[in-house]
């Protein structure tokens, strides 16, 4: 299992760099890719419950697609088409047969996982997105790691025991740790970068990455099943994967905005 993660991640990892480093269209297709496998993912834990895959996917590629070409304005426009799909939906679809349920599993799709990759783009698209990027990650990967291993050495306390029992208060404290170490890391080499917002961030990201975790251990529990996919031997799909991202982002773009402005607008 060690093996498997370590190989995942040898490859992984490089790959993932390469597309933030290069940036535009290769981190855009990225994104794309990864919205489509994350959506196979959820849709096919909600397959008895029947979801519109015809309304998920094209929504959800919607919210990439028009957050990539237009700016934090197309998420809007991506949303919109959610909302006009699920409208005929509503006009055509079968009555009697839990179809606001279906459409509500539907539309949350798009919403978790569209709107959580969309925002990897939108980051890198901002004056030195390259390092807020890369930060993003950064303190999403060295949390989960510091988490790990301080959890294993001194986790005494469990901190959601119902939802994911071998997570432990002193673990989600050492990711915390993790998250701030890895951006004042990134912080050595971007001077514009403030040490304080730098901390802020960093801890912002810590905190949401560590909920996002959370809530897809929820998800799972919910529907009783080990990992979302089996697509990365060792990690499991990709929502197990980039669970900590899909919150991380959201927080990392907007937070930056809200503390830097025009340094990065």
């Amino acid at each position: 299992m060690l093996r498997n993660r370590l190989l995942v991640a040898a490859v992984g990892l490089p790959l993932g760099f390469a597309a933030v480093i290069l940036g535009g269209y290769f981190l855009f297709g990225l994104a794309i890719v990864l919205t489509v496998l994350g959506l196979h993912e959820y849709y096919t834990l909600l397959r008895p419950y029947r979801p519109n895959l015809l309304v998920g996917y094209v929504a959800g590629v919607s919210v990439v697609v028009a957050s990539f070409f237009l700016g934090s304005e197309g998420l809007l426009v991506g949303l919109a088409a959610l909302v006009i799909l699920t409208f005929f939906w509503s006009l055509f679809g079968e009555l009697g047969a839990h179809l606001v349920g279906r459409m509500a599993m539907t539309g949350f799709g798009v919403l978790w996982v569209a709107l959580g990759f969309a925002y990897i783009p939108l980051i890198r698209g901002l004056n030195h997105g390259m390092a807020l990027t890369i930060m993003m990650l950064a303190c999403t990967i060295v949390s989960d790691t510091f988490a790990f291993f301080v959890g294993r050495a001194i986790g005494r306390h469990k901190m959601a025991p119902r939802i994911s029992p071998n997570k432990s208060v002193e673990g989600a404290v050492g990711g915390l740790v993790g998250a701030v170490v890895a951006a004042l890391i990134v912080r050595i080499y971007s001077p514009w970068l403030p040490t304080r917002d730098a901390i802020i961030l960093g801890l912002a990201v810590g905190v949401v990455g560590q909920w996002g975790d959370l809530f897809e251990s929820t998800f799972k529990r919910d529907f009783r099943v080990k990992d979302s996919g089996r697509l990365l031997p060792g990690h499991g799909g990709i929502l197990d994967r980039f669970d900590s991202m899909l919150f991380a982002g959201f927080v990392a773009y907007w937070g930056a905005v809200a503390l830097l402005g025009d340094v990065v607008r």
